[in-house]
């Protein structure tokens, strides 16, 4: 797809207007909490959610991604993007689809001996921010969670009238609401879900087939159906009872699917920075009503949890109200272990609730109800099926188009 605004302004998948748009904001929030330059950070740690702020700034697919790379954002003037390719130009790499110049060089610095070069990250940070003047400025840190210790340290010591302070947050509240660019790649995230989870129905036909063999269709799936990102890809297949008991054959590749299996999934693919979660639930040979009255009952709190909390996820609530609905659900069917369904549909802000804020028009998130049997009780401990939603003025809205009923292969 192409994203709003003429080809020929299209960089790295988004609209000049869209960069504009982001970094406005991004200052704008700097203002307010009297920060002079931000030292974002991405890496490809977390199947990449670590790079999520890197590339909400700079962009995405970029050479030399693969280990760190670095953007000093300054308050006012051109960000400077430092990354590590195979060999240095010295110059600043000038391309049309970057919103933002990199500079090759400078993360190598001169050893002692003839012709050799060091990579040394602060170095080269500390390069840009004496450059941009900002030696006494207050420098924030996005984000502290993926910033590399000895990095840290040497430009505290380099820098030593600068003051640091952690800004994770800051582009967590920038990233919150989505632009329509933004939504529009959700939905094309959502679609590449959806083939990931087709592939692994056709593939579970295929006698002989293996979970190795249905993991390797569902990123296949999820590439020809237009991610740009397809390394989350979690496909278990197991009988009931192998589930409840926690029986650990069901996450080995080389697994035969067989008939009653149950192949569950959670497909978290991304498309330019914009992820989706979809969870599908798919059975081999047998009917639910075929299935033990443990799992059909187990499927029915899922679906429940799932409405509950669809119908809920609207403006003026908030998570912490929609979890609170989602246990007592829970536990009005007897379930005393530790439930919960929400969560932000980028996987970098995966462990950030956020459960205090209000939901407004243009949030994301992932909607799979998570049960866990409570101290001594036998039961499935996972996910079974889910979908991401938009919260809209009105009734959220779904982005995969599969329906929540078990498939039978």
């Amino acid at each position: 797809m192409e994203a709003t605004g003429t080809v020929g302004r299209q960089k790295l998948g988004f609209s000049s207007e869209e960069w504009e748009r982001r970094h406005r904001k991004i200052r704008e929030v700097m203002q307010l909490r009297n920060i002079d330059c931000l030292v974002v950070v991405g890496c490809s740690a977390k199947n990449w959610a670590y790079s999520a702020s890197h590339m909400y700034v700079a962009g995405q697919d970029m050479v030399g991604l693969g280990d760190y790379a670095y953007v000093i954002f300054p308050m006012e003037g051109e960000p400077i993007q430092l990354q590590s390719p195979a060999t240095g130009t010295g110059e600043v790499w000038v391309d049309d689809r970057l919103p933002v110049p990199t500079v090759l060089d400078p993360v190598f610095k001169k050893g002692k001996g003839e012709g050799q070069r060091i990579k040394d990250y602060a170095w080269g940070i500390v390069r840009a921010v004496e450059r941009l003047g900002l030696q006494r400025a207050t420098i924030g840190i996005a984000d502290m969670r993926v910033m590399p210790a000895g990095v840290y340290v040497d430009i505290q010591r380099d820098l030593p009238q600068a003051t640091f302070i952690p800004a994770g947050d800051l582009l967590l509240e920038v990233r919150r609401i989505k632009s329509p660019e933004e939504i529009a790649y959700t939905y094309t995230a959502a679609e590449a879900a959806d083939q990931g989870i087709e592939a692994i129905i056709e593939a579970a036909t295929r006698p002989g087939v293996t979970l190795g063999d249905l993991q390797r269709a569902a990123r296949i799936g999820m590439l020809v159906g237009g991610a740009t990102a397809a390394d989350f890809a979690i496909v278990s297949v197991g009988s009931w009872e192998e589930r409840i008991h926690g029986d650990r054959s069901v996450g080995d590749p080389q697994r035969a699917v067989k008939r009653g299996d149950l192949i569950f999934n959670e497909l978290c693919p991304g498309c330019h920075g914009s992820y989706v979660q979809v969870c599908h639930p798919i059975c081999v040979g047998m009917a639910e009503d075929a299935l033990p009255s443990a799992f059909r009952d187990t499927m029915r709190l899922h679906r429940d949890i799932y409405e509950l909390a669809k119908a809920e996820l609207r403006p003026g609530n908030t998570v912490l109200e929609i979890e609170k609905k989602a246990a007592s659900c829970a536990s009005a069917r007897g379930m005393s272990g530790k439930v919960w369904t929400l969560q932000v549909s980028e996987m970098a802000e995966d462990h950030y609730k956020l459960t205090y804020t209000e939901l407004q028009p243009r949030m994301i998130y992932a909607n799979h109800p998570h049960i866990s049997p409570g101290d001594g009780e036998m039961g499935y401990r996972g996910i079974m099926l889910g979908n991401t939603l938009i919260v809209t003025e009105n009734e959220a809205a779904a982005t995969s188009r599969l329906s929540l009923d078990l498939t039978v292969v």
